[in-house]
């Protein structure tokens, strides 16, 4: 994602999760359409996407964690979003990449 990218100028943001959490034995896979919210961790270094069932997913990246800080301060309320994608690693252990549409303005 560009440095210039501007929450005020598009009312989503695509993007993906870092770090994605693996599925615990019983715990539903995540599924594109899926709704999932943004929380800033404690401490607020960072931006963390939780699914509706409290499970965590991952994080965003640091530049688009950045280009959100002004927007989540300024309310309580999460951001919401939507798993667009699943993106599976081939040859890697562990979760694919996750990749989400957040809505970052009233439309």
């Amino acid at each position: 994602m560009s440095p210039e990218f501007a929450v005020s100028a598009d009312p989503e943001l695509l993007t993906y999760l870092t770090d994605a959490a693996d599925v615990a034995p019983g715990q539903l896979a995540p599924r594109v359409g899926d709704p999932i919210e943004l929380r800033p961790r404690r401490g607020g270094r960072d931006i963390e996407a939780w699914s509706a069932e409290g499970i965590r997913l991952g994080r965003l990246p640091p530049a688009e964690r950045a280009a959100l800080d002004d927007l989540i301060a300024a309310t309580t309320l999460p951001l919401r979003g939507r798993i667009t994608a699943l993106v599976p690693r081939p040859h890697q252990i562990g979760a694919g990449r996750i990749h989400i549409r957040v809505t970052t303005a009233e439309g």
